[in-house]
């Protein structure tokens, strides 16, 4: 309604921003859904799916209103744009306002709307610190008069039901309801792990220990991933790690039964979707392994055990400068967050485009630290 109603007031071009091309979607709908026809011309194209997708539309007076995604990069230059929204611009890098939004804005002094959901103290953060007034402080200077900042938690929307948000308070973990329906900025709450870096202990090595027990996690490569295998010693202690992808199966096989045997350890793996027959090959092979079943509340389960660990320190890792595969894993780990659902479900994830492969052989090795291998979700 921002866009519509200055592109009605002023002629001119004006943007739609959202974070991925599936995201256009929803306010696509609403238009189709909640405007009258007559109030503009729809221009529409069909896509790859062969579904007619709104492309832009012309408003009486010849405005035209686009619609666009930060998919791609450098995807989003253009000039003497009048406004623009970005919408979710937290889940945008700051890059593609700075260098792609920004600049196309300064010909005709135009103006954008940024919202978005609190991930943390990022860059949106900034940019909402920019809007801030106190203006009951006689020495107050406001550096930044063209910016005006809101924030609204979900209990002011009187469209939401508030047995629902009482409901999605109950099934949260306290910090993130904070963010997602207080709209509170919480610092680190983005990353599901935290306290990453306060792991590392430069001192330690790679390599395997005498008569030390060790526990293996694997996660097998799907079409685009790599297959990831973490062996941690019985007091947390990263002792190996190998990373690699487009390798035929019995190849991965091979590297996965040998990783564990070099550390004489029990290996856990991803086995979703894996099937039986190809399970009790690997078990004939090594019979040391076994096999875990992803669910929404299994992942859950073995994600919060992962991040409870490296809040407490309870895992230590080598010199990430020293060992590329351990750097990986680490920026994986910084990456690995979470979307909250229409209904109030946490879905654990990497962000799109990222991996967490490394992510998820850690948490099954640090799954039998917690359960000693004899824990549910497990095959045989």
């Amino acid at each position: 309604m921002e866009l519509y109603q200055a592109a009605m007031r002023e002629r001119g071009i004006y943007w739609w921003v959202d974070p991925r091309y599936k995201e256009l979607a929803g306010v696509r709908q609403v238009i189709r859904e909640t405007t009258p026809e007559y109030c503009f011309r729809k221009y529409t194209e069909i896509s790859m799916a062969g579904q007619q997708v709104l492309r832009y539309i012309q408003l009486p007076n010849d405005s035209e209103i686009f619609f666009h995604s930060a998919d791609t990069e450098d995807s989003m230059r253009g000039q003497g744009l009048c406004g623009l929204v970005m919408n979710e611009a937290s889940l945008i890098p700051r890059s593609r306002w700075e260098n792609e939004l920004q600049p196309s804005l300064m010909d005709k002094t135009g103006w954008a709307i940024f919202n978005f959901t609190p991930k943390g103290h990022n860059w949106s953060w900034e940019l909402y610190l920019r809007g801030r007034k106190n203006r009951d402080d006689p020495n107050w200077v406001d550096e930044w008069p063209e910016w005006e900042s809101w924030s609204f938690p979900s209990w002011d929307n009187p469209y939401l039901s508030r047995r629902e948000l009482e409901g999605i308070r109950k099934s949260l973990p306290e910090i993130v309801y904070r963010q997602e329906i207080m709209a509170e900025f919480l610092d680190d709450v983005g990353q599901v792990f935290r306290n990453i870096h306060g792991c590392v202990d430069k001192t330690l090595e790679l390599g395997r220990v005498p008569l030390e027990r060790v526990y293996c996690g694997g996660d097998l490569a799907k079409t685009e991933d790599f297959q990831v295998h973490i062996a941690l010693s019985a007091d947390g202690v990263l002792r190996g790690i190998e990373r690699f992808h487009e390798l035929e199966w019995p190849l991965q096989q091979k590297r996965l039964i040998n990783f564990a045997k070099t550390y004489d350890a029990r290996i856990l793996i991803d086995s979703t979707g894996l099937g039986d027959p190809i399970f009790d090959q690997l078990r004939r092979e090594y019979d040391r392994v076994d096999g875990y079943k992803f669910t929404l509340g299994s992942k859950a389960d073995l994600v919060e055990n992962l991040s409870i660990m490296l809040d407490q320190k309870r895992l230590r890792f080598p010199d990430p400068d020293k060992y590329p595969d351990v750097r990986i894993m680490l920026d994986e780990l910084s990456a690995f967050g979470y979307e909250l659902g229409e209904t109030g479900t946490l879905h654990y994830r990497a962000p799109e485009g990222l991996h967490d492969d490394c992510v998820i052989a850690l948490a099954l090795a640090a799954w039998q630290l917690k359960t000693g291998g004899k824990e549910r979700g497990f095959f045989g």
